[in-house]
């Protein structure tokens, strides 16, 4: 079982990006979370993992202990910040994970920059995100933001209804922070991430050309990916490997990190045959 991450930063596109870093050989895996999280969703997946691969996990811009600029956060933002810090992290294409709104920048990143990319893994992207599912989040953007204790704000994690207690208190850790005022806020840019999420109802799907070997996954009790669309992007990918992971909602790293790390594992390993 790996340890934590080690923390760090690193300077890409103009902005300083944090990240953990668990070392080993190449290809280097380089994670990406969903929107209002940040690189640490992914500890219990890689804990769970028997790759000896490096593993980078970043904190988007806007997000956990990156900068939060004010403005710019469209998914071609993330996007170019993405290609950036790949080409700071490693002179050989990479594997790309991304978690929800990270499996969309990752596809837009392995569409633009194939040369970077020599596997992708898509773990219940927003694609066409219903826009009742993005007023929703608006709602709780605007009242559940911030909190008068942390075990307010602990109860009030978005997905989260499947994570065993250890997971939510390990995770509330990173996701909140307390203020000056003696309130729990998160970590995150309130603005940053409304923007992110309404710029994920558009479809992209045209948008999409991704070459390398890709997994694409969703959750079973997933409302924001459904079967019908995994098996959309199955469509119109050159190589894929569709999976549905049991008792998982949409954050899948966290619902049920031993299954997608061995799927994850099974994947990378494929690639690295190929």
């Amino acid at each position: 079982m790996k340890g934590p991450g080690i923390s760090g930063f690193l300077d890409a596109n103009g902005l300083r990006f944090h990240s953990l870093e668990w070392p080993g050989t190449e290809p280097l895996l380089v994670l990406l979370h969903p929107n209002r999280a940040n690189a640490h969703v992914w500890d219990f997946m890689v804990a769970k993992s028997k790759l000896q691969n490096r593993i980078v996990a970043v904190d988007l811009r806007g997000h956990g202990k990156s900068e939060w600029p004010n403005s710019g956060y469209q998914l071609t933002d993330y996007t170019n910040d993405v290609i950036a810090i790949i080409e700071r992290l490693s002179s050989s294409p990479v594997i790309l994970v991304g978690g929800a709104t990270g499996g969309n920048i990752g596809l837009l990143v392995a569409t633009a920059r194939p040369d970077l990319v020599c596997g992708l893994a898509v773990i219940d992207p927003g694609l066409s995100l219903d826009p009742a599912i993005n007023a929703r989040v608006q709602r709780e953007l605007e009242h559940e933001h911030s909190f008068s204790s942390r075990e307010e704000a602990l109860a009030s994690m978005p997905f989260s209804s499947l994570w065993s207690t250890a997971q939510k208190e390990s995770y509330a850790g990173h996701a909140f922070r307390e203020s000056d005022s003696g309130s729990w806020e998160g970590t995150y840019s309130k603005a940053a991430a409304g923007e992110t999420e309404h710029a994920l109802v558009p479809a992209i799907w045209n948008e999409i050309r991704v070459e390398c070997p890709t997994l694409a996954v969703r959750g079973d009790r997933s409302a924001v990916f459904g079967r019908d669309k995994l098996f959309r992007l199955g469509s119109i990918l050159s190589e894929s490997v569709l999976a549905e992971i049991p008792m998982a909602d949409h954050r899948v790293m966290q619902d049920n990190p031993e299954t997608l790390a061995s799927m994850l594992d099974g994947f990378v390993n494929m690639v690295g045959d190929s």
